[in-house]
């Protein structure tokens, strides 16, 4: 009696499955969100300069490890970061992130979470002569949706929105 079996078959029916309960694993995950309360530059009360580094601060009621906010200046992704919640830490859950503004005049920042926005307006002053700029950190995380899947544990629609 002989056996014949078809490697390549059973190779395509299993990546068919795998593709398969990834599509409904990704699409059944809720979005996980933290509700950002308010969004500040610190430090504060001091006037943004282009080359500086500041400091994009959000705040949530909640906070859960697997939230994510994305920071835009301009609407232009600059990064994105986990809600920091810890019962060690005083104070509400957060996310932090650098800036350092590279043009000039009024800049938009907005933070979002997948269901809340929260925007401010800043007005960049240039570089005063003779000050050294700060050197912009490594490529901003997050701003694409590969980065924000295997980041944030969560792909439910519109969460990846780029």
């Amino acid at each position: 009696m002989t056996i014949h079996t078809r490697p390549g078959r059973r190779i395509g029916w299993g990546i068919a499955g795998v593709a398969a309960t990834v599509a409904v694993a990704v699409s059944g995950a809720p979005a996980a969100s933290a509700d950002i309360d308010t969004l500040s530059i610190y430090p504060e009360n001091q006037t943004v300069i282009t080359g500086a580094k500041y400091g994009l601060y959000v705040s949530t009621p909640r906070g859960d490890r697997a939230s994510w906010v994305s920071f835009y200046d301009n609407g232009q992704c600059i990064g994105s970061t986990r809600i920091i919640s810890n019962s060690d830490l005083e104070g509400p859950p957060y996310a932090y992130m650098n800036w350092i503004p590279q043009t000039p005049g009024p800049h938009t920042i907005t933070a979002n979470d997948g269901r809340i926005t929260k925007t401010l307006t800043v007005d960049v002053q240039p570089t005063p002569t003779g000050s050294t700029p700060a050197t912009p950190g490594p490529k901003p995380t997050g701003c694409g949706a590969l980065d924000r899947l295997l980041n944030s544990g969560s792909a439910a629609p519109g969460s990846l929105a780029p």
